[in-house]
């Protein structure tokens, strides 16, 4: 898969960049997109909607999108799979990430704002 979108050059000043797309699909696969966003931090942007919270959470786990285990909780056993992906990059890091969650519920309680496009 290829980011359409952000260029993933340097930043102002020589900070390492956090650029990113994230999606999330309906099913199984990573496609179709039923949502996208760009999310950039250190200033929190992009067209992600929860932006400032989302980089704080990834700034947490040291944007290791395997550890988010953001809000916990309880959810349903009932299978209604949701993929996630980011790719991009993290503090300069290239990040290329896929997730299979079991349904809505479980992938809001794990990676709460993160995925909140």
């Amino acid at each position: 898969m290829t980011a359409a979108g952000p260029s993933f050059g340097a930043t102002a000043g020589g900070a390492k960049p956090t650029r990113l797309v994230l999606t999330v699909a309906k099913g199984e696969s990573t496609t179709p997109v039923r949502r996208r966003a760009s999310l950039t931090c250190r200033p929190a942007g992009g067209s992600h909607k929860l932006a400032r919270d989302a980089c704080s959470a990834l700034a947490k786990v040291g944007g290791d999108f395997a550890r988010l285990q953001v809000t916990g909780g309880a959810c349903t056993m009932q299978y209604d799979p949701v993929t996630v992906t980011a790719v991009g990059l993290w503090k300069g890091k290239r990040v290329d990430y896929r997730k299979t969650y079991g349904n809505a519920c479980s992938l809001s309680t794990t990676t709460g704002p993160v995925f909140s496009l």
